[in-house]
């Protein structure tokens, strides 16, 4: 099937996208308005960037039902300028997808999906505690991404500090995938688990 862009509507090229490009890693983004009132919220939308300086990339998409399409996660680093992401695994998923919740602005998504706000190093706002993975971040730049319903504000954000809970890193920073037991997003309710890992030896160019 060959298909044009510009035919679809932005919900058809949304679930066209989501359904294409898979599985994607899952940012758990804690934050906190002005006031102190934490937030926690879930983004496949998520990648690593660059090593030096080492970024972060989330994308916000519109919502209709936020003021100016904006979602409270972006609205607070925009506001803070500062943010935790951690990663989802196989014990916080079932926490992580309730965060998912349209919950209202002054509710404390921490409290209302039952896991910890511990005290981060370097940021304001606190890291998930049940997280193996935490990564805090200062904003460095945002990148308005079209306009309306379809459209993304992507935030890009510096680490700051890294926590990576002591059994699933050795001295060499190598990561233990299988103690680790990350998911990842697919389309509509579906995630996947990565249970079984494979190497491909990537072989030197030899002239002939």
């Amino acid at each position: 099937m060959d298909i044009k862009p510009d035919d679809l509507s932005a919900a058809e090229m949304h679930k066209l996208l989501i359904g294409c490009v898979v599985p994607r890693p899952i940012a758990w983004v804690s934050s906190q308005d002005a006031n102190g009132t934490y937030n926690l919220a879930p983004y496949s939308f998520f990648n690593a960037i660059c090593a030096k300086p080492p970024t972060l990339m989330i994308a916000a998409t519109y919502r209709p039902a936020h003021p100016d399409g904006q979602k409270d996660t972006l609205r607070n680093i925009q506001d803070v300028g500062e943010y935790v992401i951690n990663i989802v695994t196989e014990p916080n998923m079932v926490a992580m997808n309730q965060s998912a919740t349209d919950y209202p602005e002054a509710v404390d998504e921490f409290a209302e999906v039952g896991v910890t706000p511990a005290p981060s190093v370097t940021v304001r706002p606190p890291r998930v505690a049940e997280a193996p993975i935490n990564f805090e971040c200062v904003l460095q730049q945002i990148i308005p991404v079209g306009d309306g319903p379809g459209s993304a504000t992507i935030v890009l954000g510096t680490i700051q500090h890294i926590y990576v809970r002591d059994d699933l890193i050795n001295a060499r920073y190598h990561i233990d995938i299988h103690g680790l037991q990350p998911i990842g997003r697919l389309a509509g309710n579906s995630y996947a688990y990565v249970h079984e890992v494979f190497d491909l030896i990537r072989k030197p160019y030899e002239a002939k």
